[in-house]
């Protein structure tokens, strides 16, 4: 099971990697075109309202999906799985429509909601941009049903680059159009790219033999099932994102471009998340369902534990990685057009504390997902409100001593808060499980990440005085070259302190290598 998952995990890791390098890309030419503005503060307000939608239905739907239709396709029963496959995704384009038709109308008190301290003049253009955004709400959402098809299944390379090709999308609009039509034109280019994000994944449904019907059989127990569950993962999903509507909320009476800084460090602190966490997730989240399904809890609980490791084991250093190279990084991906030196400064300042929550953030990912496995629905939401409880009460308290900084700070604590208390009250549903021999990895991967901090320390400021920095080949150079050398001093330190997940690593890709000769 460890091979398989690991072999999924790196198909699903070299798509997400595509999409996020896309990501990247598409952050960029926004920044080089609109820079950390009014118009960019504008846009991501907007953005949040259908994308709040977006992301918490979105997970909420996959993970609904991917337990339901596996009780079918274990037992090989395909047609009631298409029937049951049928169902959601019709009722989910039904109630998102009325969503996109609620949100539309109410765009403008979303906004004064959201952006309390925008000026009226930024407030009416970003209700416009949201107005122009919305229905992609429907888009996303059977999309993502699509993908819960898909990854019950076994199949994760499409789903997993459908984000990447409306990257693309969003990209295109920005070069071709942006200096035409502006921030109006980048807003019509989102919702056209997550028209992409569906369509992408419907040619694969072909490959698994998937039947559609036009049914809306929404008595039936599966999608009962299914209804009773998406409620409470909606709640617990949207921890996040709520931590994200505070941040906006409260950085929106600050200095202009803070919400913009947030955003484009938030972005660079869950790269990792993107690519490597979502990679396991997504791999293992089938085989819970499964080991759930035919009660095997021992299985379900070591597949999770070597999930929370195979995460640690990338996020400890990147977090590491990205404190001790945040503003080189920023300057070298951001700083060029409008984009200034002293958005730099912010954006390099905010992403320093978002990376304290960069471990916490991969480890809820795949604990709520061991929840969900067990049709444990209600925990992650009572831990996740307290959580949001502790972020609000941190942001008030950091805020007006850190700034904005301060917002990024409360996001990682509360996360911790959250991490802790999902993974000791596993334990009811898992009674053997025990932390200590993550906690001996965990601190044998600090350790390691100690040791490469130093390095980079040293190596990033030996390298600024070689190479010119204020020219970008130079920067692109010298960061290369810096966190390759972190990386390279991180692995050798790990293998030679033998953290077991690095054997699971090492032993999927020479067995993949040896296929290949």
């Amino acid at each position: 099971m460890t091979k398989s998952i690991a072999k999924a995990a790196g198909i699903v890791l070299m798509m997400n990697l595509a999409s996020k390098v896309l990501g990247f890309v598409r952050e960029t030419v926004i920044a080089n075109k609109f820079g950390a503005s009014g118009l960019t503060d504008a846009y991501l307000v907007a953005y949040t309202l259908p994308y709040f939608l977006q992301a918490i239905l979105g997970f909420a739907l996959v993970t609904t999906v991917v337990p339901v239709l596996t009780k079918y396709l274990v037992q090989e029963d395909y047609d009631e799985a298409w029937h049951v496959a049928s169902t959601i995704i019709n009722l989910t384009a039904a109630v998102l429509a009325v969503f996109t038709l609620f949100g539309m109308v109410a765009a403008a008190f979303l906004v004064k909601i959201t952006a309390p301290g925008f000026t009226p003049e930024l407030s009416q253009l970003a209700t416009g941009l949201a107005q122009i955004m919305f229905p992609s709400v429907v888009f996303m959402g059977v999309g993502m049903v699509l993908t819960g098809i898909l990854n019950a299944s076994y199949k994760f390379a499409a789903p997993a680059f459908a984000p990447g090709f409306s990257n693309l999308i969003i990209i295109g609009t920005v070069i071709f159009f942006g200096y035409r039509y502006g921030i109006t034109g980048l807003a019509v280019g989102t919702l056209i790219s997550f028209f992409g994000f569906f369509l992408l994944q419907v040619p694969v449904l072909k490959s698994i033999k998937f039947k559609y019907s036009f049914s809306f059989d929404y008595r039936h127990p599966a999608v009962k099932q299914a209804a009773v569950s998406i409620g409470p993962i909606v709640l617990g999903v949207a921890v996040n994102q709520i931590y994200f509507a505070l941040n906006r909320i409260f950085a929106s009476g600050l200095a202009e471009g803070s919400i913009s800084a947030l955003n484009f460090a938030n972005k660079l602190m869950t790269l990792p998340l993107g690519v490597f966490v979502a990679a396991v997730a997504s791999a293992i989240y089938p085989a819970l369902a499964a080991q759930a399904i035919k009660g095997d809890r021992k299985a379900l609980k070591d597949t999770m534990l070597r999930g929370l490791g195979m995460v640690s084991l990338i996020t400890v250093p990147a977090a590491v990685g990205l404190m001790v190279l945040r503003e080189p990084i920023v300057r070298l991906l951001f700083e060029h057009g409008a984009f200034d030196r002293e958005a730099t400064l912010a954006t390099a300042a905010a992403l320093f504390y978002f990376s304290i929550g960069l471990f916490p953030g991969a480890a809820n990912m795949i604990i709520t997902r061991a929840y969900y496995a067990v049709e444990d629905v209600k925990t992650p939401v009572v831990v996740g409100a307290f959580s949001i409880i502790v972020n609000l009460v941190l942001s008030f308290a950091l805020l007006p001593v850190m700034g904005h900084a301060g917002l990024a700070l409360a996001n990682s604590l509360a996360a911790g808060f959250n991490m802790i208390f999902l993974f000791f009250r596993l334990k009811k549903h898992l009674p053997g499980l025990k932390g200590r021999g993550l906690l001996v990895s965990l601190g044998k991967m600090c350790a390691a990440s100690a040791l490469m901090a130093l390095l980079l320390g040293a190596a990033s400021g030996f390298l600024g005085t070689i190479f010119n920095l204020d020219v970008r080949r130079e920067l692109a150079l010298m960061v290369f070259t810096a966190i390759s050398a972190g990386a390279l001093s991180y692995f050798v330190a790990v293998i030679v302190l033998r953290v077991e997940d690095v054997r699971y690593v090492q032993e999927a890709f020479w067995n993949r290598l040896r296929r290949k000769l």
